[in-house]
């Protein structure tokens, strides 16, 4: 008898399993941390209410649920890569979702190190901060809709050609709304803060994203 988890064309491995699991620990850790501020995660429409949930609290960029979060992002970006590519890597698919987590994890760390020396050089450490909170916020939100659409891609029987353009689409759409969000927050004030805005973009978040993929193909 079929196992009940293998409703995709391979059997899901304990492993995979094992990930899901630890993604639904932390949401919980997360929810328990933060209360019903968790709530707005899920809502794109609401997401000012996550960073402003009383009236006069703002939320902090260095928090324990940020941690909490940061540990979601690895794990849900790893094993979507891993699904993505899985047929490439057949032969090791454990050894390819560490090497995945270990370079993720790199990759954020680098970026953070090399953010704030420019940001200290360029005297512009206050305002990077401060798009950092946002930034990370609507991130945390990323990586919460990125397991519930993990969920989908295992447990469902849809074709890989189909996550492949459902994918890039929602990768467009989220940073749009991302993008958008922090300019509606009139983070970005004048046309040169704006040119250097796009340049961090491109440099920092886009650059990343598609050497990773690169890589991985």
């Amino acid at each position: 008898m079929m196992n009940e988890l293998e409703i995709i064309d391979f059997p899901i491995q304990n492993w995979v399993k094992i990930i899901i699991i630890l993604g639904t620990i932390l949401m919980l850790f997360s929810r328990l941390y933060i209360g019903d501020r968790f709530q707005y995660l899920f809502s794109f429409w609401n997401i000012h209410r996550y960073f402003h949930y009383k009236s006069g609290e703002t939320l902090s960029l260095f928090t324990t649920n940020n941690v909490i979060m940061f540990f979601l992002r690895i794990l849900t970006t790893a094993l979507f890569l891993f699904m993505l590519f899985r047929d490439r890597y057949l032969t090791n698919p454990k050894e390819f979702f560490i090497k995945l987590s270990i370079g993720l994890s790199v990759l954020i760390l680098l970026k953070f190190i090399t953010e704030n020396m420019f940001s200290f050089i360029f005297k512009f450490k206050k305002k990077l901060t401060e798009v950092n909170r946002y930034r990370i916020g609507i991130k945390n939100l990323f990586a919460v809709h990125l397991y519930f659409f993990l969920l989908i891609m295992i447990f469902s029987d849809i074709s890989l050609e189909n996550i492949y353009t459902i994918s890039f689409l929602l990768f467009v759409i989220y940073n749009i709304i991302y993008l958008k969000f922090i300019l509606n927050k009139f983070l970005i004030n004048g046309v040169m803060a704006l040119v250097y805005f796009i340049l961090y973009i491109c440099t920092f978040e886009i650059a990343p994203i598609i050497g990773v993929i690169y890589l991985v193909k």
